[in-house]
């Protein structure tokens, strides 16, 4: 059965016309069973992570906010950037995340971060996520020896 161009046309004019439904996210509006749901199955409750597979967040995030670039690199890795999650059940998460695992290393002078800035950030996930990470943590003081067998 052939199908006329008017016919073809006028069928994509009514289905674009269709109200489409909004996807609904699956998140809980508990930031902690959001982690765990979202980010827990690879890092693990403790954010001890796989080395060389899964990134640790025990005791790393800390290093992050310490040097330039640091708290970018957070929101715009893959798994924050391509996050299933909202905007907000995001950020929620990444402070959680913050306060759980910077073993006291995001300062005083630490501001938790913002939707705003979330939003932003995952809109350029990072293309080379493991030589921006590598830098990082080297300007962040961490060695070269721990870099490869931890991360």
């Amino acid at each position: 059965m052939k199908l006329s161009p008017r016919f073809l046309t006028l069928l994509i004019l009514v289905l674009s016309a269709l109200p489409v439904a909004a996807l609904e996210r699956p998140e809980s509006k508990d930031v902690a069973q959001n982690y765990l749901l979202f980010c827990g199955g690879c890092h693990g409750d403790a954010g001890r992570g796989v080395p060389h597979k899964v990134p640790v967040l025990n005791g790393s995030m800390g290093r992050y906010l310490k040097v330039d670039g640091g708290r970018e690199f957070l929101m715009r890795v893959p798994g924050v950037a391509n996050s299933q999650l909202s905007d907000g059940a995001l950020t929620a998460v990444i402070n959680l995340c913050i306060d759980k695992f910077a073993d006291g290393g995001r300062g005083t002078d630490f501001k938790p971060y913002t939707v705003a800035e979330v939003t932003a950030a995952r809109r350029h996930p990072l293309l080379s996520v493991s030589r921006t990470r590598r830098e990082l943590l080297l300007k962040a003081g961490v060695s070269e020896a721990e870099i490869t067998e931890n991360y």
